[in-house]
């Protein structure tokens, strides 16, 4: 995957994107770890990515039959945000989130001192794109 041609098999394979989605929802913490950085790497290689991550996302969240977005973690929305082609599937994105719970998440995470400070930047970064979208 982190070579061109490897690349290319995933962008042309989705149920690969599907398979690393699932693995998000694993007991493993260095498996979801580790499925987050690839999913990143994918949303980040290619703008027209972001999109085949939430088709993904919406197939294995519709054959679970769980809500949408309910395993995927903060790191690869917030990546997926700042990619999406357009503000109808922006707000598609952050009304699942906002649905979840992302608020109470967010402010949770922001007051527990052993927050890492990657993750708080990312809350930081949806909090002003989202509050920015809305004014």
């Amino acid at each position: 995957m982190l070579f061109v041609d490897g690349m290319n098999g995933v962008i042309n394979h989705n149920e690969t994107v599907q398979w690393l989605y699932t693995l998000t929802g694993s007991l493993s913490r260095l498996v979801v770890k580790t499925s987050l950085k690839l999913l990143i790497v994918f949303v980040e290689y290619s703008e027209s990515n972001s999109p085949r991550l939430i088709n993904a996302v919406n197939t294995v969240d519709g054959q679970r039959g769980t809500h949408t977005h309910t395993h995927t973690h903060t790191h690869t929305h917030t990546h997926t945000l700042a990619a999406l082609p357009d503000q109808d599937s922006f707000y598609d994105v952050t009304d699942s989130l906002e649905q979840l719970g992302m608020e109470t998440i967010i402010h949770k995470h922001m007051n527990y001192k052993g927050t890492e400070p990657d993750l708080r930047a990312q809350f930081t970064i949806y909090e002003v794109t989202t509050t920015a979208t809305i004014i």
